[in-house]
């Protein structure tokens, strides 16, 4: 059984961290795969007592089980967190279960506007931390976040984009966070799983059997 998430976002206000605790804690699965944006960005040093909590059980988890670290556009500390707990991050991983060809990536390298305008993202970053800080209870930072990722149907876009590589590259399967948008269906013939994120509630994952089957799950 494998169990697939994405954008933990430590660091960051608005990660749930005691709910993804109960999920990685589970013992129904043997490989654990997390697609992206496990830090978020430059705020390592903003790690609060519960987030510590993550990187402890990860690294127990990888003595283990089958551990796999994805790279995400905001995982700017993995030199700090590799040499801390001996993490190793790749690009993407193919994982093939019951002759099933499914991928596993974080879909940042095929978001037009971050890979085309650097600077305005990193603006929009900054900006977009600030209000977390003074939106306390995190409710309009969450709608912003939401907004900006659907807005005219990026999401959506960013899906068909990853979908036509995989139908390019004979994969079956797709599973794939950044967009923050949990979602589960066929584009062109290709199974694409947005895993949402770990900030959002509910917060969401998947989970994969040994048929191949993935089920997209939800935990608050």
């Amino acid at each position: 059984m494998i169990l697939a998430l994405s954008d933990i976002h430590l660091g960051s206000p608005i990660c749930q961290a005691d709910l993804t605790l109960e999920i990685i804690k589970r013992d129904d699965y043997d490989t654990l795969i997390l697609c992206g944006d496990l830090l978020d960005s430059y705020n390592i040093h903003r790690l609060c007592k519960k987030q510590w909590k993550i990187l402890s059980e990860l690294r127990k988890i990888s003595k283990k089980k089958h551990c796999v670290f994805i790279k995400g556009n905001h995982d700017k500390d993995l030199e700090t967190i590799s040499a801390l707990l001996g993490f190793e991050f790749v690009d993407e991983y193919v994982q093939v279960v019951n002759k099933k060809r499914i991928l596993f990536t974080h879909g940042d390298r095929w978001d037009i506007f971050i890979n085309t305008k650097p600077f305005l993202t990193e603006l929009a970053s900054g900006i977009y931390y600030l209000l977390q800080k003074l939106d306390k209870k995190q409710k309009f930072t969450r709608k912003i976040k939401q907004y900006v990722k659907t807005w005219k149907g990026a999401a959506h876009d960013l899906t068909v984009r990853i979908a036509q590589y995989c139908y390019n590259n004979n994969y079956d399967a797709v599973c794939f966070g950044h967009t923050h948008v949990p979602r589960q269906y066929d584009i062109g013939g290709i199974e694409c799983i947005n895993l949402g994120s770990q900030c959002e509630l509910p917060i969401t994952y998947a989970m994969i059997d040994d048929r191949g089957i993935i089920t997209l799950k939800t935990h608050e």
